[in-house]
């Protein structure tokens, strides 16, 4: 058991905030899903947050328990931007997870143009094809690399399908353990690593790098942050379209306004948005 702030960790909001997309809601409360190799089972009561299924230390670090204080960062944002603040008093204590790269890497590149509920069946049919176990561990590369995108086509995954294989073919050519080595890169290098991947442009490299690498600074901007953008932090952009210099302008005023954590803040902003 944790004790923990329930300004510093809203479980629930944190875990289907669009961050990652495998796990489920049981009984009594629990929530659970797979980090990696791991069956991981979480339930957050008021002040104290109950886990099975891994070490005390592990799930600290899987929500960055001791990386940010949320809480106190929060309010100094609240204080400055009301947009912010309202979003905030809405939904506290959602926090930015350090999910398994893999897993992560290929969320995304199924996440293109798509609803939270039709990434989570995308995902499920990916598992079910190469492991047989919808909601299991997520398939090894191996396992990824047995796949066919006629198959993936005809279960849901549309032009989804042919950046997983082909994705996955060309990750089988980096040495192992690659995409655990970019965690702590300088998000520019992060990103020019990841868009040379079938199907990854620069905000799925930011969603992965911000969502499984540590890449607090990373802003991915979608339609909504980008309206929000428009709106709020660059105004100058109100009648602009998104670009790919547009998008570096709406990166910068978020990190203007909220600095080296923008991607904190971000995720706050986009759950008031698009999932709320």
């Amino acid at each position: 058991m944790i004790l923990i702030n329930p300004n510093e960790l809203d479980l629930e909001a944190t875990l289907f905030s669009g961050q990652l997309f495998r796990w489920q809601r049981s009984e009594a409360g629990w929530l659970n899903g797979t980090v990696g190799a791991l069956s991981l089972q979480l339930r957050q009561q008021e002040n104290t947050l109950e886990f099975s299924g891994a070490t005390e230390a592990f799930v600290r670090s899987f929500l960055r328990l001791d990386d940010f204080a949320l809480a106190q960062q929060a309010q100094r944002w609240c204080a400055s931007d009301p947009l912010f603040a309202t979003a905030w008093n809405r939904q506290p204590g959602l926090r930015l997870l350090r999910q398994e790269p893999h897993e992560c890497f290929f969320s995304f590149l199924c996440a293109s143009v798509a609803p939270i509920a039709r990434i989570r069946k995308m995902l499920q049919a990916v598992c079910e094809e190469a492991t047989g176990d919808p909601f299991g561990s997520f398939p090894t590369l191996d396992q990824l690399l047995t796949l066919r995108e006629s198959r993936l086509r005809e279960r849901g995954l549309g032009f989804r399908a042919g950046r997983v294989v082909a994705s996955a073919r060309k990750l089988a050519g980096k040495p192992e353990g690659w995409l655990e080595s970019l965690r702590g890169k300088p998000l520019s290098e992060l990103e020019a690593e990841l868009t040379q991947f079938p199907g990854i442009g620069r905000k799925i490299a930011d969603c992965i790098a911000l969502f499984s690498l540590d890449a607090d600074a990373a802003v991915p901007v979608d339609t909504h942050i980008w309206r929000i953008a428009k709106t709020h932090y660059s105004p100058e952009l109100r009648d602009a379209s998104l670009t790919p210099a547009n998008y570096e302008r709406a990166v910068s005023a978020f990190q203007s306004k909220f600095g080296p954590y923008a991607g904190w803040a971000q995720q706050t902003l986009f759950y008031q948005q698009a999932v709320k």
